[in-house]
């Protein structure tokens, strides 16, 4: 059997998207760096400042960036990330998380610091509730939220991690999990003149000469580019959901089957031809082409499926349709999703799915040939293009 997923080979490194900020993007990764004609608005639309605009060929940086990691979290293929966002939780007591803008003093001892709250995502605070044993996850809010710019635009009376909070309690309860075990926040206010103006935790917390912080030279050190991807973006992609699944059965109760709402269903019409631009596009591999006993086919696995919904934007027949979720079964492996009997192809020996006995290529070259020699044939003799006798000498 051969499992094809074909991916861009010219693999990129993450680049940083401007020269003050620790925001980079994976290009291979983003849907409309790969494809113009997709559009993708979704880090846009969360960015809290307006710092970041949506453009044919992926994401700008404009001024105004927080580093929050509010658009690394609305992402749905991971192809932006910054750093500050990778928490060792505490091996005891609760696992308390603050925000860089609040002084480092002013922390409670052993607190977990992040640029922004905002900036957890689903998949991390469920890896926490997991990993945390019983132990409660809070969030400290500090009522900073409504002052800082990366706050809550449109409301800002809404803490920037409500939302996530409200989902990850959700999926625990559909997992048969008490909601109150679930990450909460905690109010524990501080005075608003403690709130750092923006200043990142590197810079408060290093030693910096006088030169250097008049010089600026101590902001671009804060601040370095983050590192290279190692893996490609066709496997990073999935990894943050195969992590929230992984961290969701964990904390299941009593084998209890994941909510079926975390699992899209893809179904196909019979206007599939087996084209494979689907299966070449996914990001994650949840769509991949088979060719096996004598057939070829697409294989959909719904647990690597981040509904992007690339693959049908992309179909060249509109024959894929993309639900929420699959309410009809519990069945998580790969399933067949479609299949056509392959056969050879007498005129250049390839193997093919099309229902003729020649293969697309040979049909458009007989359809060519034969659009060649009618346009040929229909032209008139080449002696009644030429002029009369009488003609000629008037």
């Amino acid at each position: 059997m051969t499992t094809v997923n074909v991916h861009r080979p010219d693999r990129q490194p993450s680049r940083a998207l401007g020269p003050t900020t620790r925001l980079a993007i994976h290009a291979d990764a983003c849907i409309p760096a790969r494809f113009p004609e997709m559009s993708c608005r979704r880090c846009a639309d969360a960015c809290p400042t307006g710092a970041l605009v949506a453009t044919s060929e992926g994401p700008e940086l404009a001024s105004g960036c927080v580093d929050c990691g509010r658009c690394v979290v609305a992402c749905p293929t991971e192809a932006l990330s910054v750093p500050g966002f990778e928490i060792t939780p505490t091996t005891s007591g609760m696992i308390a998380m603050d925000c860089w803008r609040v002084p480092a003093k002013d922390s409670p001892s052993g607190a977990v610091r992040v640029p922004c709250l905002g900036g957890l995502s689903t998949t991390r605070l469920a890896e926490l509730t997991a990993e945390a044993d019983e132990r409660p996850v809070a969030l400290l809010d500090r009522g900073f939220c409504a002052r800082c710019p990366a706050g809550v635009r449109e409301h800002p009376d809404t803490h920037p991690a409500a939302l996530v909070i409200d989902e990850v309690r959700r999926l625990l309860d559909d997992c048969g999990v008490a909601p109150t075990d679930g990450p909460r926040l905690i109010a524990m206010p501080l005075p608003a003149a403690r709130m750092v103006e923006g200043i990142g935790e590197p810079l408060l917390e290093s030693r910096i000469s006088r030169r250097a912080l008049f010089t600026g030279q101590a902001l671009r050190t804060s601040q370095p580019a983050p590192a290279p991807r190692a893996t490609p973006p066709a496997q990073t992609a999935g990894l943050g959901r195969q992590r929230l699944l992984a961290a969701l059965q964990r904390l299941s109760a009593a084998e209890r089957p994941l909510p079926a709402r975390l699992f899209p269903s893809l179904t196909a019409n019979h206007n599939c031809a087996d084209h494979r631009v689907c299966a070449s596009a996914c990001p994650t591999g949840a769509l991949t082409a088979y060719t096996e006993d004598a057939a070829r086919g697409l294989r959909f696995d719904a647990a690597a499926c981040i509904a992007c919904d690339l693959c049908t934007r992309l179909c060249p027949e509109q024959a894929l349709t993309l639900d929420g979720s699959d309410e009809t079964t519990t069945e998580r492996t790969p399933q067949r999703l479609t299949r056509h009997a392959t056969q050879t192809c007498p005129e250049c020996g390839a193997e093919h799915s099309n229902p003729e006995p020649v293969c697309p290529a040979c049909r458009r070259d007989r359809d060519f040939a034969r659009s060649a020699f009618l346009a040929f044939s229909r032209r008139p003799p080449a002696s009644s293009l030429q002029p009369d006798a009488g003609e000629a000498e008037s």
